[in-house]
């Protein structure tokens, strides 16, 4: 999957139009159209916005849900990654996988976190 996947994904998993995201956004629907054809490519600014409206960081829009599923099997091979017992079972593999796939998911949410805070302690300092 690609940006322009991931972007029409998002958009039709919560029931709008394509005006509706480029009016949020404050781009033409026609600019907003063709980031989901893979005709353009937003700039720097522009998705930003789009992560912000949608909720997503901005590595899940580039590099989508399966470059976790590829950062946590690679987490998995070394040794000093654990997994205790939970009510006396074992994780499955996959469930592992998954396990490791949603905290690197958080992780990348913090630095949405982090720039939000950052951006709130300087508009308070003015």
């Amino acid at each position: 999957m690609n940006f322009s996947f991931r972007l029409k994904e998002l958009r039709v998993g919560r029931k709008l139009n394509q005006q509706e995201v480029a009016d949020n956004l404050g781009i033409a629907r026609t600019t907003y159209a063709s980031y989901e054809q893979g005709k353009r490519e937003p700039d720097h600014e522009t998705l930003v916005k789009i992560a912000d409206f949608f909720d997503v960081s901005i590595d899940f829009l580039l590099r989508g849900e399966d470059h976790y599923r590829d950062k946590a099997r690679e987490l998995r091979k070394h040794n000093d990654v654990r997994f205790a017992a939970v009510d006396g079972r074992e994780f499955s593999d996959s469930e592992k996988e998954e396990i490791l796939a949603d905290a690197l998911r958080r992780i990348d949410g913090i630095e949405k976190i982090i720039e939000e805070r950052f951006k709130k302690k300087n508009e308070d300092k003015n």
